[in-house]
């Protein structure tokens, strides 16, 4: 976790609406500092981690964490870890796929991308609550981040 500010920077690319306030309305429930920032493709995404674009003002850290989903317009969740894993100053940012896949192929593929784990969404509010607090346990506490 970071020390300047005691909290976990996570950044959330995922184009579904539903899905984004599904998180953020579970991540504000987590007991523990963090700040969940959000982008809605691949390109945001991007302009967000290389404070490019609309983000050419942002002076906030880089996240700690991305989670990224893979069906989205445009360039998907893969092309979007590949061109992260390939960038320098990027990669060593650990990428989880967070995705409503269960597809093996999609697993595989996304380790073979460099995703540093994957996650399949709960179908219910309940079920990612639970899943996002175990999340959250082993990131946060258990697993040691670069900085």
């Amino acid at each position: 976790m970071s020390e300047e500010n005691g909290g976990l920077e996570i950044l959330l690319v995922d184009d579904s609406e539903d899905d984004v306030l599904m998180a953020r309305k579970v991540f504000a429930r987590l007991p523990f500092p963090h700040r969940l920032e959000t982008a809605s493709c691949a390109a945001e995404a991007l302009d967000y981690l290389r404070r490019s674009g609309s983000h050419a003002g942002r002076t906030g850290p880089q996240p700690h964490l991305l989670l990224l989903d893979i069906n989205m317009p445009g360039l998907d969740g893969f092309g979007l870890l590949r061109l992260l894993k390939a960038d320098p100053e990027l990669r060593k940012i650990p990428a989880i796929m967070l995705t409503t896949s269960a597809s093996r192929e999609d697993v595989r593929k996304s380790y073979e991308c460099g995703a540093a784990s994957f996650i399949t969404k709960p179908e219910t509010f309940e079920g990612f609550s639970d899943l996002m607090r175990k999340f959250a346990g082993y990131w946060s506490s258990v697993s040691a981040l670069p900085q």
